[in-house]
């Protein structure tokens, strides 16, 4: 096609409002759709490192998981391994939901029960994982003392250096947790208004 042509064709489709608005909501919508999957691949990529982590520690104890010679310290690897290998997948198979919607396809209603439904499956987690953090936080301590210090935990005395250690490297984790979620809250909010607005 020539030159002059493209030109005429273009001048054609100004001249036709209906024309120009659908390539001006086509290429609003393609934005939309470039933007939001940047967000989703923000999302994913912090689970994916999450994951990797989780999965590294699982590994970690599960090969060290003979030292845990009593039946609590068992009872307490096999709860930490169960929740570090089943969260991390628990909320990527969200994230990876999230990837799936096609603005363009979907009406606005689609769009937005997708989005709620993902926001939905990291907020159940979050939960869990708040409830869980206490215990986790108990039973981690008590592993990585006997795998790393060959001590039980379960049976130290506590000395108030131990106790302000522990004490603190609890708030810490707490402290992380809530960070952590109220950073994912933002970007979720950061999603939902570009969906309302590419709508």
């Amino acid at each position: 096609m020539e030159l002059e042509e493209i030109k005429s064709l273009w001048d054609d489709v100004n001249q036709k409002p209906a024309i120009k608005e659908f390539f001006s909501r086509q290429n609003i919508s393609y934005m939309t759709q470039l933007n939001y999957n940047k967000q989703a691949n923000t999302f994913r990529v912090a689970e994916i490192i999450g994951l990797v982590v989780a999965y590294a520690l699982a590994g970690l104890i599960l090969y060290k998981f003979n030292m845990l010679d009593t039946w609590y310290l068992s009872i307490c690897g096999i709860i930490v391994v169960m929740y570090l290998l089943l969260m991390p997948l628990y909320t990527i198979t969200g994230i990876i939901r999230m990837r799936k919607i096609d603005l363009a396809k979907s009406s606005y209603k689609e769009v937005m029960e997708h989005f709620y439904s993902v926001k939905s499956r990291l907020k159940q987690a979050e939960n869990v994982s708040l409830i869980a953090s206490p215990f986790l936080f108990v039973f981690s301590m008590a592993i990585l003392a006997k795998i790393f210090m060959d001590i039980d935990f379960f049976t130290l005395t506590f000395q108030l250096p131990i106790v302000l250690l522990i004490v603190l490297a609890f708030t810490g984790a707490i402290l992380f947790n809530i960070w952590a979620f109220k950073k994912r809250g933002k970007q979720l909010q950061s999603v939902k208004q570009l969906l309302e607005e590419g709508n």
